[in-house]
């Protein structure tokens, strides 16, 4: 069910989270690129974070809502309808994207540990 706490990660919840903490390295890099732009060039489109290896969507963003997601290790940008309702709940979504919080203990641990813009420890990791 969309929104709902998972009990426990699905069986594909460290493969999935490895495969975010891929695209969200790309994403990074994406970003950089489009902030050095001036302001009337064309953006480039971000990737999708779901985790699913064979996903090829694409997300148009504005920097703010960017760095929003980027806030927090935990959470991704994917395409609307992408979440895993298994390891990630949807926090917000728009016309163009939805954001999710991967929640699943292995998953979670794994995505905020790998976040390339925070060093953290155990003790800033939510409590169930």
């Amino acid at each position: 069910m969309r929104g709902a706490r998972p009990a426990d990660r699905g069986p594909d919840a460290p493969h999935e989270a490895a495969q975010q903490c891929l695209v969200r390295d790309a994403n990074e890099t994406t970003e950089r690129l489009n902030a050095e732009r001036t302001a009337v060039a064309v953006r480039t489109a971000l990737r999708c974070e779901c985790g699913d290896p064979t996903c090829e969507s694409h997300l148009d963003a504005t920097h703010a809502e960017y760095e929003a997601v980027r806030a927090y290790g935990s959470h991704f940008i994917v395409g609307l309808n992408h979440e895993n309702p298994e390891s990630a709940w949807v926090l917000s979504e728009n016309a163009r994207h939805a954001v999710i919080d991967v929640v699943a203990g292995d998953a979670r641990y794994q995505v905020r540990a790998r976040n390339p813009r925070h060093a953290w420890t155990d003790a800033d990791d939510w409590s169930p």
